[in-house]
């Protein structure tokens, strides 16, 4: 749990369930709104749906899906009072910034290939043999902007059409939940799955692993 004082002078306590819970309302209301336009392949000119083996079987960009699922979530905790215009916790999507520097992963050398096949390119950390730095823009968290004893949850989204290798989220997610002396330390993470891999009435955004103190956790474990 984490807690802090709101612009009333309130002492707000933010539970894993509680973070968990109003991300589950959130793709709730994703599923409801959004998923019958962000989640539908490309259509023909004769007004039929792409074949899962065409250019556009795909939903739309997972940025553009990242959003909306964002201002979903910005509405719950702004119901649950953890949000409020002028308070200390923000809604972000791909926030790079930590502190006053960029933010960034360190991780060791026989970690570099999953980075390296997530195209991304993790550079040595001259003073630290061994160790790797690559920097990192979260799809969406929820935190205190400048600071870092307000991290509470950090999201990544994958669409099941991405075909970006499983382990690099799960690498960022590790490293973010992770406590300790330069860590992140977000309270919870979750992945959360766009899946856009079957017929269009089939697909919707799904609730997925949840990692906590830089491990994955059993699903039960923010149910």
């Amino acid at each position: 749990m984490k807690e802090f004082i709101n612009k009333a002078g309130v002492r707000v306590e933010v539970t894993i369930q509680k973070l968990r819970d109003c991300l589950k309302h959130a793709i709730d209301r994703f599923n409801d709104y959004e998923k019958s336009s962000l989640l539908l392949p490309r259509k023909l000119p004769n007004g039929h749906y792409v074949g899962e083996k065409d250019r556009g079987w795909g939903a739309a960009s997972e940025r553009a899906i990242a959003h909306r699922l964002a201002v979903y979530l910005e509405r719950q905790l702004r119901q649950d009072g953890i949000v409020e215009d002028g308070g200390l916790i923000s809604v972000d999507c791909e926030y790079n910034r930590h502190l006053d520097g960029m933010k960034t992963h360190r991780i060791p050398e026989k970690l570099i290939g999953v980075v390296e096949d997530a195209k991304r390119k993790p550079k040595p950390i001259t003073d630290d043999e061994g160790f790797y730095v690559f920097s990192i823009a979260p799809d969406i968290i929820v935190h205190r902007r400048g600071e870092d004893d307000l991290n509470l949850l950090v999201i990544e989204l994958k669409k099941t059409t991405n075909n970006e290798i499983a382990e690099y989220d799960d690498l960022k997610l590790r490293c973010f939940t992770k406590e300790g002396r330069d860590e992140y330390g977000y309270l919870i993470g979750f992945a959360v799955v766009a899946v856009d891999d079957v017929p269009a009435e089939q697909r919707e955004m799904q609730l997925s692993t949840p990692y906590a103190r830089g491990e994955p956790q059993a699903p039960q474990y923010a149910q």
